[in-house]
C-alpha cells in the first residue's frame, strides 16, 4: 500500500546518526577544545547535508523556466544549444518578468523538478532525502537511509576499535552482519555498496591493528598471519550478513537479476555538478589542500625511493589514463572527464604516508561515491535507468554529505593558513553553493505545505484528514468524504483482516483505485498493478493484470453465479460499492447487488453514493 505521512522520526534519527559519525572522524584531528570545536561545526553540516539541504536543482529550475519565457519547449530541450546562447535565453527571461509578461513557476515545480535534474528526455530520478522526508512516501529508500548511516558508522567503530579480543570481534562482526543483512529486506540495492564498502574496511582494520606478535606461527610470518585473519574477518562478516536474513533471502523473488550495459541517455557534467556541486566544493578544495600539504612536507630527495618502482607507476600512470579514456569513449560517459581522475586522486592521498585513518575513511568514502555516481552512466539493472540512478544517487548523497561534512571542519581549522585571495574564493563559494542548496529547503518547503488537494484542510498530523474536505474528479466530480467516513467505518468495525474487494481496473494505478484497502491495510484482490508486478515477479506473466480482469468481471457481471464464483476464489468477505466504481462499473452488474441483499450479501454500511456489503458465510 502508498501511504503519506510525516517521518519526523526517520528524519532525526538519520540527522542523529550522521551528527555523531562525523564527530567521531573529527575527533582524532587536532581541534579547538570546548562546546563549539571542530567536531561540533563537523558534527551539525553533516545534519544538515544528511537531511536540511537540497541540491542546485533550484537554481536550475529558475535559469530554466527564465529561458522557457523566450523561446517553446522543443527549441529549449534540444540537446545541441549552446550555454551562451542559454544565458541569452535568461537573459530576455527577466526582462520579461521584470515588465510583468511572464508567468510563475508552478507550486509544484518547486518541490519536484529538483528531484529530477537530469536534461530532458531522460527520466532518471536524482532524488535526495530532505525531497524523500519532505514528499514523505514512506518507499524503501526512505526506510532504509538510517540504517545505511548506521552502517557506516559500525564500519568508522570497527575501524578505531583496538585491542579487541577474539571474542569481541565476534560479536563485533555479528553485530555488523545484522545491521548490513537488514539492507536486504528493507532497501536491497544498498547491500552490495555497503557491504563492499565495509568489507574493505573490515579488512584493513584487522591487518593494520591486530595484534599477533613477532612468532611465527604455523610457519607462517606474522605479516601472512594478519592477512588471513582480515580474510577471515571478511568471510565472517559476510557469512553473518547472509545467515542472519537466510529464511527471507529463502522466499524473495529478485525482480533485478540482470546487469546490462547502458547505452542510452548519459549524465551531462553540468547534471552532475547540480547535484553534487555543493559537495565536491568542499572536497575538492579540502584534497587539494591535503596534496599541498604533502607535496610541502615531502623533498624532493624521497622521490628517489620511487626508482626502483618505476616500472610500476609507469604502469599506474597509463591504466589510470586507460580507464578514463575508455570510460569517456567507450561507455560514452562524459561525467568519467571528471569523476574517475578525482577517485584516483582520493585514491593516492589513501596511500599518503602518516594520513590518519580518519581522513582515509573519508577519502575512501569520496572515491565509493564518485564510483557509484559514475557506474549508472555505464550500467543499468535490467535496462532500469530511472531506478539505477535514483537508488545509487541515494547512496551517493548519505557518503558525499558525511565525508564533504568531515572535510568542511578540518578545512576550516587550517583556514587561517590560505592564502588570503584562495580564502576569499572559497569563502565566497562556500556561501553561495550553500545558499543556493538551502534555497530548496526553503522554496520546497513552503511549496509543499502549500500545495494541498484542499486549502482549507486544518494543520494535522492526520493524512487522512484531506479527505473529508476533498473533491477528485474521475469520470465525474467525487465527494472524497464519503469514502473518507467509509474508511474510518472499516477501521473501527472490522476485525482482523479479511478480504475485500473494490475497483482496481487491469492497467490502472496512480489513481484512486484500492483507497480502501491502501487506508486500511487490509488485503485485496488486487492494488495498482505495476506496484504489484513489481512485488511479484516470480508470478506468471499476466496473472495480476488478469485478477483486474476478474475484479471487472465480478462488478459488470448480472449473473449472480457468476459473483459467488470469484468471491469463493479469493474468500472475499466485504464488497465496496462507491462513487468509484458507480463510476467506472455497469449499472447492470452493480444492480445485483441491492437485488440480492440480505440472501447473499448484506448491507453493513450505507452513505450516500457508497455502500459495503458483507458476504453471508
Amino acid at each position: 500500500t502508498e501511504v503519506q505521512a510525516p517521518t519526523p522520526t526517520e528524519t532525526e534519527q538519520q540527522a542523529s546518526e550522521g551528527t555523531q559519525q562525523v564527530a567521531m572522524l573529527a575527533a582524532p584531528e587536532k581541534s579547538r577544545s570546548g562546546l563549539f570545536d571542530g567536531r561540533f561545526f563537523s558534527g551539525l553540516a553533516a545534519a544538515l547535508g544528511l537531511v536540511l539541504l537540497g541540491n542546485l536543482g533550484t537554481i536550475q529550475l529558475i535559469f530554466q523556466h527564465l529561458q522557457k519565457l523566450v523561446v517553446d519547449y522543443e527549441t529549449f530541450a534540444s540537446r545541441d544549444v549552446w550555454m551562451i546562447e542559454r544565458l541569452g535565453w535568461a537573459l530576455q527571461g527577466i526582462y520579461k518578468s521584470i515588465i510583468g509578461q511572464a508567468s510563475g513557476i508552478p507550486m509544484d515545480q518547486w518541490y519536484w523538478n529538483p528531484s529530477r535534474v537530469m536534461p530532458p528526455g531522460d527520466s532518471a530520478i536524482t532524488e535526495f532525502p530532505l525531497f524523500t522526508f519532505l514528499y514523505s512516501d514512506l518507499h524503501a529508500h526512505m526506510i532504509a537511509l538510517p540504517l545505511t548511516v548506521l552502517a557506516l558508522a559500525w564500519a568508522l567503530s570497527t575501524l578505531f576499535a583496538r585491542g579487541l579480543n577474539p571474542l569481541r570481534w565476534l560479536a563485533t562482526l555479528a553485530f555488523g552482519g545484522l545491521v548490513l543483512g537488514a539492507l536486504r529486506p528493507t532497501n536491497t540495492w544498498d547491500l552490495p555498496t555497503y557491504l563492499v564498502f565495509a568489507l574493505l574496511v573490515t579488512g584493513y582494520a584487522v591487518f593494520r591493528y591486530i595484534d599477533v606478535g613477532e612468532d611465527r606461527r604455523f610457519g607462517l610470518p606474522p605479516v601472512l598471519q594478519r592477512l588471513l585473519l582480515a580474510l577471515a574477518a571478511m568471510a565472517a562478516l559476510a557469512g553473518f550478513t547472509v545467515l542472519f536474513y537466510q529464511p527471507y533471502a529463502q522466499w524473495f523473488g529478485l525482480g533485478y537479476s540482470e546487469i546490462k550495459i547502458w547505452e542510452n541517455e548519459k549524465t551531462p557534467i553540468w547534471s552532475y555538478w547540480t547535484q553534487w556541486g555543493l559537495f565536491l566544493f568542499v572536497l575538492i578544495f579540502w584534497m587539494s589542500w591535503e596534496t599541498r600539504q604533502w607535496l610541502a612536507q615531502t623533498p624532493l630527495s624521497a622521490l628517489s625511493k620511487l626508482r626502483p618502482y618505476r616500472l610500476l607507476v609507469e604502469i599506474a600512470v597509463v591504466f589510470s589514463i586507460t580507464l578514463v579514456l575508455g570510460a569517456v569513449f567507450y561507455a560514452n560517459a562524459p561525467v568519467a572527464w571528471f569523476s574517475l581522475p578525482l577517485a584516483i586522486w582520493a585514491l593516492l592521498l589513501i596511500l599518503r604516508p602518516g594520513m590518519s585513518d580518519a581522513k582515509r575513511m573519508v577519502l575512501f568514502m569520496v572515491g565509493t561515491a564518485l564510483v557509484v555516481t559514475l557506474a549508472v552512466d555505464v550500467v543499468a539493472l535490467a535496462g532500469d535507468r530511472m531506478n539505477t540512478v535514483f537508488k545509487f544517487y541515494v547512496q551517493g548523497w548519505v557518503l558525499f554529505a558525511i565525508s564533504a561534512a568531515a572535510a568542511l571542519g578540518w578545512t576550516l581549522s587550517e583556514l587561517d593558513q590560505w592564502n588570503p585571495g584562495w580564502r576569499r574564493f572559497w569563502t565566497v563559494g562556500m556561501f553561495l553553493l550553500a545558499g543556493s542548496a538551502f534555497l530548496f529547503t526553503l522554496t520546497a518547503t513552503s511549496a509543499k505545505i502549500n500545495d494541498r488537494m484542499t486549502p482549507g484542510v486544518p494543520l494535522t498530523l492526520d493524512s487522512m484528514e484531506y479527505m473529508a474536505y476533498a473533491r477528485y474528479w474521475d469520470v465525474q466530480d467525487m465527494d472524497l468524504s464519503q469514502d473518507y467516513r467509509a474508511i474510518r467505518w472499516m477501521q473501527n468495525n472490522i476485525k482482523g483482516s479479511p478480504v475485500i474487494v473494490e475497483g482496481a481496473p487491469a492497467g490502472v494505478q496512480y489513481t484512486w483505485f484500492s483507497r480502501f484497502s491502501i487506508y486500511t491495510g487490509l488485503p485485496t484482490v488486487v492494488g495498482w498493478q505495476h506496484h504489484q508486478e513489481q512485488q511479484r515477479v516470480l508470478m506468471p506473466h499476466g496473472s495480476v493484470a488478469w485478477r483486474g480482469v476478474e475484479v471487472q468481471n465480478f462488478y459488470n457481471a448480472a449473473r449472480v453465479d457468476t459473483a459467488l464464483e470469484f468471491l469463493e476464489k479469493y474468500d472475499v468477505r466485504y464488497i465496496v460499492i462507491g462513487q468509484v466504481e458507480r463510476n467506472h462499473y455497469t449499472p447492470e452488474g452493480l444492480l445485483k447487488f441491492e437485488m440480492q441483499d440480505g440472501r447473499m450479501w448484506r448491507t453493513v454500511y450505507r452513505d450516500a453514493d457508497t455502500v459495503i456489503y458483507e458476504v453471508i458465510q
